[in-house]
């Protein structure tokens, strides 16, 4: 059954919207802007959109199979955000090094004016780039977890209680690493874009 809960998961996620263009610009603009408002909650996109049954003739077993598989998923998509996370650092630095290269190149060479335009264009697309990767890193990433010193005040039974919070808490993590992946491949898309501008104009001088 949780095998048949995750693939139907997985099917909601990419039926929906959210790894088109036009769509991922918008929550790209709004994880950049998150860098000037540091721990302020970004919205994202409702990506995961299975919601969660009753559990009220569920059995011991089921019981513990739901919490187990609960505590699967959260580990997945704490691997999955560190994963987004290690490649966005990659994606910074090797930005920040184009940013650096163009700047030189354009300050030692005597651009024409249609290069200067170009040159300015790409170094922008870069810079924002740039932007995008390091709003992965910085800003605020909601993902919900339980915590055992509320837990610790339930009164037992505790078993059926806990699976529901787990049934319940995945989709905050979901729609968080679905998210953040929309604005990771935006930002490669932007460098990668930049730079090649930036080698165009260097190209054209040489």
């Amino acid at each position: 059954m949780a095998n048949r809960v995750a693939q139907a998961a997985r099917r909601a996620v990419d039926k929906l919207p959210l790894r088109g263009f036009r769509h991922g610009r918008f929550i790209y603009w709004r994880h950049v802007a998150g860098l000037f408002r540091p721990g302020r909650l970004i919205v994202v996109p409702a990506a995961h959109q299975v919601e969660s049954g009753s559990l009220e003739s569920w059995g011991d077993e089921d019981l513990k199979l739901m919490i187990e598989e609960g505590r699967r998923q959260l580990d997945r998509q704490n691997s999955d955000f560190e994963h987004i996370l290690s490649r966005a650092q990659w994606v910074f630095t090797v930005g920040v090094a184009v940013v650096v290269s163009l700047t030189a190149a354009l300050v030692k060479s005597r651009p024409s004016w249609p290069e200067i335009a170009v040159g300015a264009l790409a170094f922008g697309v870069v810079v924002y780039g740039v932007a995008g990767a390091a709003s992965i890193m910085v800003v605020r990433a909601d993902f919900k977890t339980i915590d055992t010193a509320i837990l610790s005040q339930r009164t037992p039974p505790i078993q059926k209680g806990l699976a529901a919070d787990y049934s319940t808490m995945i989709a905050t993590g979901e729609n968080t690493v679905a998210a953040r992946l929309t604005v990771f491949h935006q930002a490669v898309l932007y460098v990668i874009i930049g730079g090649i501008l930036g080698l165009l104009v260097v190209l054209a001088h040489a």
